[in-house]
Protein backbone atom coordinates (compact mmCIF):
# COMPACT_ATOMS: atom_id res chain seq x y z
CA UNK A 1 0.00 0.00 0.00
CA UNK A 2 0.95 3.03 -1.05
CA UNK A 3 1.99 5.94 1.48
CA UNK A 4 -0.01 9.09 1.97
CA UNK A 5 0.68 12.16 3.81
CA UNK A 6 -2.60 13.14 5.57
CA UNK A 7 -1.92 16.44 6.76
CA UNK A 8 -5.11 17.97 5.95
CA UNK A 9 -6.49 21.33 6.50
CA UNK A 10 -10.10 22.46 6.79
CA UNK A 11 -10.80 26.27 4.78
CA UNK A 12 -13.13 29.04 5.93
CA UNK A 13 -14.24 31.99 4.75
CA UNK A 14 -18.20 39.73 3.89
CA UNK A 15 -21.02 46.41 4.49
CA UNK A 16 -20.67 49.64 4.32
CA UNK A 17 -22.06 52.00 2.73
CA UNK A 18 -20.15 55.34 1.61
CA UNK A 19 -22.01 58.80 0.60
CA UNK A 20 -19.93 59.78 -2.65
CA UNK A 21 -19.64 63.32 -4.34
CA UNK A 22 -19.70 63.08 -7.78
CA UNK A 23 -19.32 65.92 -10.53
CA UNK A 24 -21.04 67.53 -13.87
CA UNK A 25 -24.17 68.80 -15.03
CA UNK A 26 -26.99 66.33 -15.93
CA UNK A 27 -30.55 67.28 -17.44
CA UNK A 28 -32.78 68.26 -15.90
CA UNK A 29 -35.05 66.13 -13.56
CA UNK A 30 -39.05 66.38 -13.26
CA UNK A 31 -40.08 69.61 -11.52
CA UNK A 32 -43.14 69.43 -9.46
CA UNK A 33 -45.11 73.26 -9.44
CA UNK A 34 -42.16 75.55 -9.18
CA UNK A 35 -42.47 78.53 -8.55
CA UNK A 36 -44.28 78.95 -12.08
CA UNK A 37 -47.51 77.50 -11.01
CA UNK A 38 -48.41 78.97 -7.77
CA UNK A 39 -50.88 76.42 -7.28
CA UNK A 40 -50.09 73.99 -4.13
CA UNK A 41 -50.04 70.35 -5.85
CA UNK A 42 -50.55 67.14 -3.51
CA UNK A 43 -47.27 64.92 -2.95
CA UNK A 44 -46.76 61.55 -1.38
CA UNK A 45 -43.17 60.84 -1.86
CA UNK A 46 -41.52 62.62 0.86
CA UNK A 47 -38.44 62.15 2.73
CA UNK A 48 -39.05 59.23 5.65
CA UNK A 49 -36.71 60.95 8.39
CA UNK A 50 -35.36 63.76 9.81
CA UNK A 51 -32.16 65.50 9.95
CA UNK A 52 -29.95 69.20 9.61
CA UNK A 53 -26.86 69.54 7.90
CA UNK A 54 -24.96 72.83 8.33
CA UNK A 55 -25.51 75.38 6.25
CA UNK A 56 -24.19 78.36 3.88
CA UNK A 57 -25.27 81.36 6.37
CA UNK A 58 -28.14 82.59 8.57
CA UNK A 59 -30.56 82.98 6.11
CA UNK A 60 -30.35 79.70 4.80
CA UNK A 61 -33.03 78.73 7.74
CA UNK A 62 -35.19 81.25 5.47
CA UNK A 63 -35.44 77.53 3.29
CA UNK A 64 -38.24 75.24 4.96
CA UNK A 65 -37.57 72.07 4.05
CA UNK A 66 -38.71 68.75 6.45
CA UNK A 67 -35.19 67.59 6.21
CA UNK A 68 -31.58 68.04 4.56
CA UNK A 69 -31.08 64.83 3.86
CA UNK A 70 -33.08 62.61 1.16
CA UNK A 71 -32.78 59.53 -0.33
CA UNK A 72 -32.89 59.56 -4.52
CA UNK A 73 -36.27 59.43 -5.93
CA UNK A 74 -38.07 61.44 -3.30
CA UNK A 75 -39.40 64.50 -4.04
CA UNK A 76 -37.82 67.27 -2.40
CA UNK A 77 -40.07 70.05 -1.28
CA UNK A 78 -40.01 73.69 0.62
CA UNK A 79 -41.11 76.88 0.67
CA UNK A 80 -39.40 80.29 1.75
CA UNK A 81 -40.29 82.02 4.48
CA UNK A 82 -38.36 85.69 5.33
CA UNK A 83 -37.90 85.64 9.14
CA UNK A 84 -36.49 88.87 8.98
CA UNK A 85 -37.45 92.64 9.79
CA UNK A 86 -36.20 93.52 6.31
CA UNK A 87 -37.90 92.88 3.07
CA UNK A 88 -36.28 90.51 0.84
CA UNK A 89 -35.89 91.73 -3.44
CA UNK A 90 -36.74 88.91 -5.33
CA UNK A 91 -35.86 88.31 -9.30
CA UNK A 92 -38.74 87.52 -11.51
CA UNK A 93 -42.38 87.53 -10.68
CA UNK A 94 -42.98 85.14 -8.99
CA UNK A 95 -39.42 84.21 -8.15
CA UNK A 96 -38.17 80.79 -9.31
CA UNK A 97 -34.83 78.74 -8.08
CA UNK A 98 -32.05 76.27 -9.37
CA UNK A 99 -30.38 73.94 -8.23
CA UNK A 100 -26.72 73.42 -7.88
CA UNK A 101 -24.77 70.10 -7.14
CA UNK A 102 -21.12 70.32 -5.61
CA UNK A 103 -17.85 68.93 -7.14
CA UNK A 104 -15.34 67.08 -5.82
CA UNK A 105 -12.99 70.01 -6.14
CA UNK A 106 -15.63 72.07 -4.38
CA UNK A 107 -16.86 74.25 -6.85
CA UNK A 108 -21.00 74.05 -7.76
CA UNK A 109 -22.52 73.02 -11.43
CA UNK A 110 -26.15 73.81 -12.46
CA UNK A 111 -28.31 70.62 -11.68
CA UNK A 112 -31.00 72.27 -12.42
CA UNK A 113 -32.77 75.69 -14.00
CA UNK A 114 -31.33 78.06 -15.75
CA UNK A 115 -28.89 79.50 -12.72
CA UNK A 116 -29.74 83.31 -13.80
CA UNK A 117 -32.28 84.44 -12.30
CA UNK A 118 -35.26 86.92 -13.94
CA UNK A 119 -34.31 90.02 -13.36
CA UNK A 120 -36.23 91.65 -16.23
CA UNK A 121 -39.29 91.66 -13.08
CA UNK A 122 -38.60 92.46 -9.75
CA UNK A 123 -40.83 91.56 -6.88
CA UNK A 124 -40.30 91.82 -2.90
CA UNK A 125 -41.19 89.31 0.11
CA UNK A 126 -42.08 91.11 3.58
CA UNK A 127 -41.23 90.14 6.82
CA UNK A 128 -43.32 86.65 7.87
CA UNK A 129 -44.36 86.46 4.04
CA UNK A 130 -44.01 82.98 2.32
CA UNK A 131 -43.93 81.98 -1.59
CA UNK A 132 -45.88 79.61 -2.92
CA UNK A 133 -44.42 75.64 -2.24
CA UNK A 134 -42.18 74.58 -4.88
CA UNK A 135 -41.28 70.84 -5.57
CA UNK A 136 -39.08 68.83 -7.24
CA UNK A 137 -37.80 65.08 -8.41
CA UNK A 138 -34.57 63.76 -7.48
CA UNK A 139 -34.85 60.50 -9.28
CA UNK A 140 -31.89 59.80 -11.73
CA UNK A 141 -29.31 62.16 -9.74
CA UNK A 142 -25.93 61.15 -8.47
CA UNK A 143 -25.58 60.73 -4.45
CA UNK A 144 -23.87 64.19 -3.18
CA UNK A 145 -24.29 67.22 -2.06
CA UNK A 146 -26.84 69.87 -3.62
CA UNK A 147 -28.44 73.46 -3.45
CA UNK A 148 -31.26 75.35 -3.48
CA UNK A 149 -30.44 78.70 -5.15
CA UNK A 150 -33.61 80.40 -4.46
CA UNK A 151 -34.12 83.90 -6.84
CA UNK A 152 -35.01 85.90 -3.61
CA UNK A 153 -31.34 85.58 -2.72
CA UNK A 154 -31.06 82.45 -0.47
CA UNK A 155 -29.66 79.59 -0.13
CA UNK A 156 -29.70 75.97 1.34
CA UNK A 157 -28.26 72.50 0.99
CA UNK A 158 -29.49 69.20 1.29
CA UNK A 159 -27.99 65.72 0.24
CA UNK A 160 -28.75 62.96 -1.72
CA UNK A 161 -27.76 59.09 -0.50
CA UNK A 162 -28.34 56.26 -2.63
CA UNK A 163 -30.23 53.27 -0.60
CA UNK A 164 -28.41 49.90 -0.31
CA UNK A 165 -29.83 47.64 -3.32
CA UNK A 166 -31.91 44.84 -1.36
CA UNK A 167 -30.81 41.43 -3.06
CA UNK A 168 -33.15 39.81 -4.80
CA UNK A 169 -34.80 36.53 -2.73
CA UNK A 170 -33.12 33.79 -3.66
CA UNK A 171 -35.07 31.34 -5.88
CA UNK A 172 -34.64 27.41 -5.36
CA UNK A 173 -34.97 24.62 -7.74
CA UNK A 174 -38.28 23.03 -7.14
CA UNK A 175 -36.22 19.48 -7.30
CA UNK A 176 -34.64 20.50 -3.88
CA UNK A 177 -37.96 21.36 -2.15
CA UNK A 178 -38.75 17.80 -1.92
CA UNK A 179 -35.72 16.30 -0.40
CA UNK A 180 -35.98 14.35 2.41
CA UNK A 181 -33.29 11.59 2.64
CA UNK A 182 -30.12 12.93 3.72
CA UNK A 183 -27.30 12.49 0.95
CA UNK A 184 -23.31 13.32 0.23
CA UNK A 185 -21.85 13.83 -2.74
CA UNK A 186 -18.44 14.69 -4.22
CA UNK A 187 -17.22 17.26 -6.81
CA UNK A 188 -15.62 16.14 -10.19
CA UNK A 189 -11.85 15.58 -8.89
CA UNK A 190 -9.92 15.95 -12.15
CA UNK A 191 -6.35 14.82 -12.50
CA UNK A 192 -4.30 16.11 -9.57
CA UNK A 193 -0.26 16.46 -8.93
CA UNK A 194 2.29 14.29 -6.35
CA UNK A 195 3.57 17.05 -3.85
CA UNK A 196 0.84 19.94 -4.81
CA UNK A 197 -2.37 20.38 -2.84
CA UNK A 198 -5.46 19.02 -3.72
CA UNK A 199 -8.41 20.36 -2.57
CA UNK A 200 -11.56 18.24 -2.63
CA UNK A 201 -15.10 19.83 -2.19
CA UNK A 202 -18.58 18.31 -2.43
CA UNK A 203 -22.78 18.71 -1.09
CA UNK A 204 -24.37 17.63 1.23
CA UNK A 205 -28.23 18.02 3.05
CA UNK A 206 -26.94 17.27 5.89
CA UNK A 207 -27.28 20.66 8.32
CA UNK A 208 -24.52 23.09 8.60
CA UNK A 209 -21.73 22.91 11.89
CA UNK A 210 -22.21 18.56 11.71
CA UNK A 211 -18.89 16.21 11.02
CA UNK A 212 -17.93 14.33 8.83
CA UNK A 213 -15.22 11.75 8.44
CA UNK A 214 -13.54 11.11 5.55
CA UNK A 215 -10.50 9.08 4.41
CA UNK A 216 -8.37 8.66 0.84
CA UNK A 217 -6.38 5.80 0.09
CA UNK A 218 -5.09 3.84 -3.18
CA UNK A 219 -7.53 2.68 -5.02
CA UNK A 220 -5.84 -0.74 -5.32
CA UNK A 221 -6.83 -1.84 -1.72
CA UNK A 222 -9.44 -0.26 -0.54
CA UNK A 223 -10.57 -3.18 1.76
CA UNK A 224 -7.38 -2.08 3.56
CA UNK A 225 -8.49 1.67 5.04
CA UNK A 226 -12.75 2.15 3.90
CA UNK A 227 -14.39 2.25 7.64
CA UNK A 228 -10.85 1.97 9.80
CA UNK A 229 -10.24 4.35 12.56
CA UNK A 230 -7.88 5.99 10.59
CA UNK A 231 -9.84 8.81 8.84
CA UNK A 232 -10.02 12.47 9.25
CA UNK A 233 -13.18 15.22 9.96
CA UNK A 234 -14.54 18.14 8.27
CA UNK A 235 -17.16 20.22 9.15
CA UNK A 236 -20.45 21.12 6.95
CA UNK A 237 -20.65 24.55 5.86
CA UNK A 238 -23.94 26.46 5.26
CA UNK A 239 -25.17 26.58 1.75
CA UNK A 240 -28.54 27.69 -0.07
CA UNK A 241 -31.10 26.29 -0.94
CA UNK A 242 -31.43 23.18 1.44
CA UNK A 243 -28.26 21.78 -0.22
CA UNK A 244 -24.77 22.80 2.16
CA UNK A 245 -20.98 22.19 1.32
CA UNK A 246 -17.90 20.54 2.39
CA UNK A 247 -14.19 20.81 1.80
CA UNK A 248 -11.16 18.95 2.38
CA UNK A 249 -6.95 19.84 1.63
CA UNK A 250 -4.05 17.94 1.60
CA UNK A 251 -1.37 17.05 -0.03
CA UNK A 252 -0.63 13.33 -1.25
CA UNK A 253 2.87 12.29 -1.76
CA UNK A 254 2.82 9.55 -4.50
CA UNK A 255 1.46 9.34 -8.10
CA UNK A 256 -1.05 6.90 -8.52
CA UNK A 257 -5.30 6.33 -8.40
CA UNK A 258 -6.96 7.26 -5.34
CA UNK A 259 -10.29 7.17 -3.37
CA UNK A 260 -12.12 9.28 -1.41
CA UNK A 261 -14.63 8.01 0.84
CA UNK A 262 -16.76 10.46 3.68
CA UNK A 263 -19.44 9.70 5.47
CA UNK A 264 -21.56 11.24 8.40
CA UNK A 265 -20.85 10.65 11.61
CA UNK A 266 -22.81 7.35 11.69
CA UNK A 267 -21.71 6.17 8.73
CA UNK A 268 -25.44 6.23 7.78
CA UNK A 269 -25.08 8.50 4.09
CA UNK A 270 -21.70 7.55 2.40
CA UNK A 271 -20.00 8.98 -0.82
CA UNK A 272 -17.32 8.04 -3.04
CA UNK A 273 -14.74 8.88 -5.36
CA UNK A 274 -12.28 8.14 -7.60
CA UNK A 275 -9.32 10.39 -9.02
CA UNK A 276 -5.71 10.47 -9.93
CA UNK A 277 -2.54 11.87 -9.07
CA UNK A 278 0.40 12.64 -11.85
CA UNK A 279 3.94 13.21 -11.59
CA UNK A 280 4.92 17.14 -11.34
Amino acid sequence: MKQINHSWLLSVIFLAMALAITAGCTAPAETINTSENTTSVPVTITSSYRATINQPDALSGYVKMDTDIYNIGEVVEFTVTNDGHSTLSCAGDPPSFSVTSQTPGGSWATKMGSGEPNRTTLTTLGPGESTPRNAFVTTGWEPGRYRIVHDCGVEHEFLLRALPVTPAPEVCPENNATITDPAISIDPIGDQYVNRLVAIHGTTTLPASEELKYSIFPASSPEETQGTSDYFTTIVQEGSCGENTWSAEGVIMETGDYVIWISDSGRNTTAIRRFTVLPE
